[in-house]
Order: C-alpha cells, then structure tokens, then sequence
C-alpha cells in the first residue's frame, strides 16, 4: 500500500469518529486545538503471506493536543471504542470512494502524560504485493519434435 492512502485513511477515520482535524508534523504550523499531529512513521520487516504478498505492521506516533482534560478523556474514549466497533479494521479507499484495501488489527494506545499534549501510537497491519513474476506466459504458435532412432 502506499503511505498517502494509509495516512488518508487514518486522517478520515479521525474526523469520522472524533471530530478531529489531523496534520503531518511540519515546519511552523500554527494550528488550533483540538487537533492531532502524525509523526515519522515505522515500519517493521515484512512476513511472507503468499507468493509475492507480504503483510508489513506500521506504526505511527501521534500527538493529540487538547484545551481540557475532560475532552483528552472524551476524545480516547471515542477512538477506542470505534476501533472495538469496527472489530479494528479500517477500509483504504481510493478517489472515487471504492474499497481497495484494509488496515488489519489497528489499535490506538495511549501513553501517559504530564500536560494536555497526549502521545499515542497507532499501530495496524497492511498487505501488500511486490513486483514479480507477474508477466503473461508467452503463447506457443508450433511445437516441433525430433526423434532420434538407434539402429539394431
């Protein structure tokens, strides 16, 4: 899967379920609250799951920025409990809003914290197919066959 359809789903799924408006970390955002912030994301190594498809598991570590305690509370609260609804399965869609993937075991943990800035991470797994032997089989116009005879 590509990484901007992972974070689209993730960023809908956000806004859906919570209201909140979520961005990449960038250089000089000045931004509201309640708002989420997506950092560098990580991947672990790839486990086979058939010929040429590999299942890969991402996390992301974010930030939830908050004005009270109570909306840090409220807003957990919320996130946790759509994953458990959705038995932690988000669909990836494409443009035009036809399925094309899935986010498998998606969970949301929220860490401790000394302020109103609650880290999290969101970990999930996602397949994948690499490039292989993908190619037609070439079609086959003649057959010839040659017999070789021993003389008695």
């Amino acid at each position: 899967m590509e990484y901007a359809k992972e974070l689209d789903t993730l960023q809908r799924w956000l806004k859906s379920t919570a209201g909140l408006n979520s961005f990449k970390r960038g250089v000089g955002l000045n931004l509201s609250r309640p708002v989420v912030l997506f950092d560098v994301p990580g991947r672990g190594r790839a486990r086979h799951l058939a010929r040429y498809a590999y299942v890969q598991t991402v996390t992301w570590p974010c930030t939830l920025y908050v004005d009270s305690l109570d909306e840090a509370v409220r807003y957990q609260e919320a996130l946790v409990t759509s994953l458990e609804d959705k038995c932690n399965v988000l669909d990836i869609k494409d443009e035009n809003g036809n399925r094309i993937g899935w986010l498998k075991n998606v969970v949301a943990k929220f860490l401790d914290g000394d302020s109103l800035d609650s880290t999290f991470t969101i970990t999930y797994e996602v397949a994948y197919k690499r490039s292989g032997w993908d190619t037609a089989v070439p079609n086959v116009d003649t057959i010839y066959t040659k017999l070789n005879v021993k003389p008695e």
